[in-house]
């Protein structure tokens, strides 16, 4: 088995078809069909199920799918970390991201850091802070922003200072709402819409406050709940900085006055793994901007490649 082979298995996958494989790799059919049999041959098992004018994965093709995906992620990182070697603050940098850190990455930052280093390249990989982690352990990424609450094993991390949740949703559910920060209480008889993430944070503020919540949607995207919004449908509870990325003129913005109900964007990357000089200097970047702050109980360290904050503490 080898990559050309798991290439072309994986764009047979995606395509669903031999020929329309073949088309998209720019070769013809008989070479492929023939790789796909010594694959399977090597193998001792059937990867696809074929019909007469298409063919689907087995389970074991699922699995070697999976599989390969990852296998080819990490030969692209490996060329690119050898010929990052000598060649300086140049090339493709890997980089995870959440939907919620617009604000913090391309308002200021990120066009910041290209006008500092202007050969360098992005390859963004968006997903969860879960899936992002995940990417970079398994070498897919080499630096991921992401959002508190996450487990800082492992991590080097450096976070943004403290946010709060917003209630967003069409003004009609707060004109009888009093001015100000809003608390859990005004919000009790409100059809809320929030990411599921979020569920044993806001779970344990309206227990603290003795309220049941009027739970309308739970989903797994800010941006998920920002649209369900917009349609009139509740009010999100989501981080005030993500309502600047998304915010329709339709849609009023209150904050939660609750000091429990804050979280923190945080860019991170992995002690013990390879740093190209990009993703290094696009680390200490963040460092010198000035705007990063120590967990609680850290104020005694300094962030470096062998050193790593704690996760703030919370409620959550």
């Amino acid at each position: 088995m080898n990559l050309k082979q798991l290439e072309y298995f994986t764009a047979v996958a995606q395509a669903g078809s031999i020929s329309a494989a073949a088309r998209s790799l720019h070769i013809s059919q008989p070479p492929l069909s023939t790789q796909l049999h010594l694959l399977e041959e090597e193998l001792g098992t059937a990867l696809f199920e074929r019909g007469a004018r298409s063919i689907r994965l087995t389970d074991a093709g699922r699995t070697l799918y999976t599989r390969a995906l990852s296998i080819l992620d990490l030969a692209d990182t490996a060329v690119r970390e050898v010929q990052d070697i000598g060649s300086g603050l140049a090339g493709t940098l890997s980089v995870g991201t959440i939907s919620s850190c617009g604000t913090a990455l391309l308002q200021t930052r990120l066009p910041a850091f290209c006008r500092l280093c202007p050969d360098v390249r992005f390859e963004i990989h968006e997903g969860n802070t879960f899936e992002l982690i995940e990417k970079l352990g398994r070498g897919i990424i080499e630096l991921a922003v992401v959002r508190t609450p996450f487990q800082t094993d492992g991590l080097d991390c450096l976070y943004l200072k403290e946010e709060p949740m917003a209630a967003a949703g069409h003004p009609s559910y707060f004109a009888a709402m009093p001015d100000g920060p809003l608390s859990l209480s005004d919000l009790a008889d409100t059809p809320l819409i929030y990411y599921r993430r979020f569920d044993p944070l806001f779970s344990a503020a309206f227990t603290r406050e003795g309220i049941s919540p009027a739970i309308f949607c739970k989903n797994d995207d800010a941006r998920t709940s920002l649209l369900w919004a917009d349609a009139g449908l509740g009010v999100a509870l989501v981080p005030l900085s993500i309502v600047s990325v998304i915010h329709p003129d339709s849609t009023a913005v209150r904050v939660l006055g609750d000091p429990s109900l804050i979280t923190r964007i945080a860019v991170i990357r992995r002690r013990d793994r390879y740093h190209s000089a990009a993703a290094g200097r696009f680390f200490d970047f963040w460092k010198e901007s000035g705007d990063w702050i120590k967990a609680p109980g850290e104020e005694s360290k300094e962030i470096s490649g062998n050193t790593s904050q704690a996760a703030p503490s919370s409620s959550y």
